[in-house]
């Protein structure tokens, strides 16, 4: 998969994708757009949407397991030391 979106289906990258949506957005303002051309577009627009969306919970789900790695790391700081005794 290549990090662009082009117009055969395939899906690209997030910001790639994101681009593509702004301009069928940009593009469904047109009053003369035909109704053909509005479904095929609002068609591709909500698989990008799908595409994104996944992206992001993807992500997300990276971004909480980096965390719980770098908080099992760390040593525990808030447990006093008991060395008086």
């Amino acid at each position: 998969m290549t990090d662009s979106a082009t117009d055969d289906g395939e899906l690209g990258g997030y910001a790639a994708s994101m681009a593509e949506i702004e301009s069928i957005l940009a593009s469904l303002e047109d009053d003369d757009v035909d109704i053909d051309t509005l479904a095929s577009r609002v068609e591709r627009a909500s698989q990008l949407i799908a595409h994104c969306e996944s992206r992001l919970r993807s992500t997300e789900l990276s971004l909480h397991t980096i965390l719980a790695q770098h908080e099992a790391a760390e040593p525990d700081t808030a447990a006093p030391n008991d060395m008086d005794s």
